[in-house]
């Protein structure tokens, strides 16, 4: 009999695997992240995915922000357009956030040539 964190723990690990199955031509980048940023990479995207379930087509809106020029603080009215959650513009975002060495990288490219053939 399985402890329910264990079932947890399975079920994590499906959803990761799963996961990288998506990256398609980031799957070298993704797999020369270490464990625990390949789960926070997951977890952001369940995140925004949630966020925006039910945005089908670009939403605009208006935020207010505050914007500070010359020691003055003021707030403006900016319009915002958001679009609905897709996994190739938020790979392309956090590759800019998660940046792992280049050894890595290399590593992992020779890894995967390797296991191919």
């Amino acid at each position: 009999m399985l402890t329910e964190k264990e079932k947890i723990k399975r079920k994590n690990e499906k959803k990761l695997k799963s996961f990288r199955n998506k990256m398609g031509s980031n799957i070298v980048w993704f797999d020369s992240l270490n464990k625990q940023k390949q789960y926070d990479l997951l977890f952001e995207w369940q995140q925004e995915k949630y966020r925006k379930r039910f945005v089908t087509k670009p939403v605009k809106q208006k935020k207010r922000k505050l914007v500070s020029a010359f020691g003055r603080r003021r707030i403006e009215n900016v319009e915002v357009t958001i679009y609905p959650a897709n996994l190739k513009h938020f790979i392309k975002e956090a590759k800019l956030r998660y940046r792992p060495s280049v050894v890595k990288i290399r590593e992992t490219a020779i890894d995967l040539l390797l296991k191919n053939n």
